[in-house]
């Protein structure tokens, strides 16, 4: 696969890594929203480009071995990029959480709502 850097100016995402995709959607004046019928004939939906394959955050530069020519994505576009889902979960693993909660305060206290997220795994 042919591998093309993009320079980012104003600083990269701390969470871009190695393995994520990287997409590119053209900006146009005036636009909001996606795919905004202002556009005119310009596709402003969001195309997968690559997946990244180095980062620099010091430098600024992602490497990214492309899908597809990028060319089309030079100067005012929106680059942005997504995790795979296989990979990064984030949440409770197991059978048992507990949680404690405590008013270090001199002040009468109440809690308003305390809610959870589970799925269950087995039986």
């Amino acid at each position: 696969m042919p591998t093309q850097t993009l320079q980012i100016s104003g600083g990269l995402n701390v969470s871009i890594q190695e393995g994520d995709t990287v997409y590119a959607a053209k900006l146009v004046g005036g636009q909001s929203g996606t795919n905004h019928p202002d556009s005119g004939s310009t596709n402003t939906k969001p195309i997968a480009i690559g997946k990244v394959t180095s980062v620099n955050q010091n430098g600024g530069s992602i490497i990214i071995n492309t899908f597809s020519a990028i060319n089309n994505f030079s100067g005012n576009s929106y680059i942005m990029f997504s995790k795979d889902n296989r990979v990064n979960t984030s949440g409770i693993i197991g059978y048992f959480a507990e949680c404690e909660m405590k008013n270090y305060s001199t002040k009468a206290a109440e809690i308003f709502v305390v809610a959870t997220d589970y799925v269950e795994s087995s039986k």
